[in-house]
């Protein structure tokens, strides 16, 4: 009598924004119900309060305590993000897969999908919607949420969606990514904020007085760094530009409270999307719902919040256009550098010899 060994493995479809992907198992479920119990959001409330005492004011806000406080909660904001947008992604495109999903997107995939659902746009995904929004992303995570206080229920649904997509608009913001970029690589970032006002000169090279000058942005908490922009559309020419941008730790602090809700939020989800049942997992929500207005309360006072250039912006007029077989000469037989000298015209004293 002869027996016969065998083996089962499950397989799964899934896109990462538009690129296909299959994943192979012995249990699907059971691989991302792993993941999700191994997920702790209260990471973020932890490095919340933790940095949220080290914050002075006034002159304390200044000293390098404060500042480096600030940073690390900005830093950890940014990752809380893109962990709740990474989340939700997955959860959408592969509910089956969410641990191969997380592993596999690249930050622009990411940031594709999030828009897509921040605009509306099409996106091919395994969950179903008539129009995709975080409104109907809010509906499918808090299906399970049924209250016998129907205008809490849908005040909770709301509250969150619109959460979702205040979150997404700093998440996709072009200053928000080359600031996070700074941070993350190398630290490559001054700490503490800016100030930023105008008044009328009296005297042409003269500044003008202190009492005559109009505050547009202060704060003493944010972050300066330099960016290596192309000169036109040369691929190969670049120039560096200054940004500034101006925030208040304590609407980093809320942030990262209720980035962390919401990642707790769709963990429950998902795993009741896996088959776990719904008494088996809690839903949470803060009990003001003005809390989700908290993390961007404090920055209207600031005023201006993001600048950047105020150098000499290079045009390709000015430049010569090396190109990059002659980049890659030059860098090997030492011509590397040199200077090229700009002559401006005089137009007051330019003649028509017509």
């Amino acid at each position: 009598m002869s027996t016969e060994n065998s083996m089962h493995l499950q397989y799964s479809f899934f896109l990462v924004d538009e690129r296909p992907f299959c994943l192979w198992d012995i249990d699907l479920k059971k691989r991302t119900l792993e993941f999700l119990d191994n997920l702790d959001p209260s990471y973020f409330e932890y490095v919340a309060n933790l940095h949220i005492e080290h914050i002075g004011e006034n002159d304390e806000a200044r000293s390098k305590e404060s500042q480096h406080a600030a940073l690390a909660m900005r830093t950890t904001y940014s990752q809380a993000l893109e962990t709740l947008f990474a989340l939700i992604s997955a959860s959408i495109q592969a509910p089956r897969c969410i641990p191969a999903w997380i592993n596999l997107y690249q930050n622009h995939e990411l940031r594709n999908v999030v828009d897509k659902i921040h605009n509306h746009k099409p996106l091919l995904c395994q969950i179903k919607f008539e129009l995709l929004s975080w409104t109907s992303i809010a509906e499918i995570v808090f299906q399970a949420l049924i209250l016998e206080d129907k205008e809490k229920e849908a005040a909770i649904k709301n509250g969150f969606a619109q959460l979702w997509s205040r979150f997404a608009s700093d998440f996709l913001d072009k200053e928000f990514i080359r600031e996070y970029n700074s941070i993350k690589h190398g630290l490559r970032i001054r700490a503490g904020g800016f100030s930023f006002a105008f008044g009328p000169q009296e005297k042409p090279g003269v500044p003008a007085p202190a009492e005559k000058m109009i505050l547009l942005g202060k704060s003493d908490f944010g972050s300066g760094y330099l960016t290596a922009d192309r000169i036109g559309n040369l691929k190969q020419h670049v120039q560096m530009t200054s940004h500034h941008r101006n925030w208040h730790p304590e609407d980093l602090g809320w942030g990262l409270h209720m980035a962390a809700i919401s990642i707790a939020n769709i963990q429950s989800a998902i795993k009741i999307l896996c088959g776990v049942h719904p008494e088996q997992v809690q839903f949470h929500w803060p009990t003001d719902f003005s809390a989700f207005r908290e993390p961007w309360k404090r920055a209207t006072g600031i005023g201006v919040t993001s600048m950047s250039g105020f150098g000499i912006q290079i045009q390709p007029a000015y430049i010569e256009p090396f190109t990059e077989e002659g980049i890659l000469a030059g860098y090997k037989d030492g011509t590397d550098s040199g200077i090229k000298q700009i002559v401006f015209k005089d137009q007051a004293n330019e003649t028509d010899d017509s």
